[in-house]
């Protein structure tokens, strides 16, 4: 069962319009790009977003992209060690939060899963929680990497399967997912790195699943189903790879319609399969990748927008984290006061392939 998310934001706030106005500036400042950027902006359904560079502050040094007023295009070894100084600091301050606020001895974890597609390195995360809170050295650690913005859910995938038939066992996992998008900021004007600019932010989560008794007077989140898509043919909407000035993103205009017309369908089957019918789900929870996205399913669906409160608020104050958001989307839900015993909570998200991760869960 899932017990509790908490999440936590880098120090660096940027507000949209800020954004805009310092990407315009990076990509050469041409109207037709510049309205490009606007528009982008102005669709993205976000208001802020949180990221682990100083470039959008009032300041001109300290900054990761420009040195002494001239910008500069780090190499991805550059980017790599920002990636692990951040995600370090990041994880260990969620993780405190979460044992703190739970009052759970971490000397109970017997699986660590770690989460990301913005960075590598080994030891990785999993090495630097070990070490910090002195877990067992002898605790299960897996690594779930670059596969998206629907990691997280192929990381609950994972601790369900875990779980499973080990109701008489007492069985505590930790999720950390870590994402600092910021760090591949790319200064090439096209489609693809404007509108990633433009939606992309940093931020961290970390998940406790336990079957232990002691948090019997909260609602929890039993995890009861879980299923992955791989839609055809459809690795030119979505791809994320490798460059020698950080990771290269692909985002296809046509992704909104793909998701209308081949991920509604499927997912539709998905809940039909378990007997239960879209407007059924108590609480929808939506990777916001975009308020096209957002949009696309809500229609699709047919969701009332009052289901859709928890996507759009961490769309609107944080951005698309990749991976970390759909937890951020789930806290919100958990933290609304509004999920009651019984509800039935969907969680959706998509990666790269196109690949699409549904997860049933109901309150308990």
């Amino acid at each position: 069962m899932l017990i509790d998310i908490s999440t936590t934001s880098p120090p660096y706030k940027v507000l949209q319009r800020k954004a805009a106005e310092e990407l315009k500036k990076r990509m050469g400042g041409k109207p037709a790009i510049s309205r490009l950027i606007d528009a982008a902006s102005y669709h993205s359904g976000i208001e802020k977003r949180y990221i682990v560079i100083p470039d959008a502050e009032n300041r001109d040094n300290g900054k990761f992209y420009s040195v002494d007023g001239n910008f500069i295009v780090p190499g991805t070894q550059k980017r790599m060690q920002e990636y692990k100084k951040w995600s370090t600091i990041l994880a260990k301050e969620t993780v405190k939060k979460l044992i703190d606020k739970n009052n759970f001895d971490i000397q109970k974890i017997q699986n660590i899963v770690t989460i990301s597609c913005t960075g590598f390195f080994a030891p990785g995360l999993d090495y630097e929680i070990i070490k910090e809170f002195n877990i067992s050295p002898c605790v299960k650690r897996i690594n779930i990497g670059f596969m998206g913005c629907a990691a997280s859910l192929i990381g609950f995938n994972y601790i369900m399967e875990a779980m499973k038939n080990r109701d008489q066992e007492e069985r505590n996992h930790l999720l950390i997912s870590v994402e600092l998008c910021s760090l591949h900021l790319q200064a090439e004007p096209s489609r693809d790195n404007i509108l990633a600019n433009m939606i992309f932010a940093d931020g961290c989560a970390a998940v406790l699943f336990s079957n232990t008794k002691e948090y019997s007077s909260r609602i929890k989140l039993n995890l009861f189903a879980a299923n992955s898509i791989l839609f055809e043919n459809s690795s030119e909407y979505m791809r994320w790879e490798i460059g020698d000035y950080g990771f290269e993103m692909l985002l296809s205009p046509e992704l909104p319609k793909i998701i209308l017309n081949n991920a509604v369908p499927e997912l539709k089957a998905i809940l039909n399969s378990y007997g239960i019918k879209p407007d059924e789900i108590n609480h929808w929870a939506l990777h916001p990748g975009g308020k096209a996205i957002l949009d696309t399913l809500k229609d699709g669906l047919k969701i009332p927008e009052e289901k859709m409160v928890s996507s759009r608020k961490v769309l609107k104050d944080f951005g698309n984290m990749s991976s970390a958001s759909i937890l951020f989307v789930l806290k919100e839900i958990i933290n609304s006061g509004k999920l009651k015993r019984n509800d039935k909570v969907c969680a959706v998200a998509f990666g790269p392939g196109l690949t699409m991760e549904v997860v049933l869960m109901k309150g308990v």
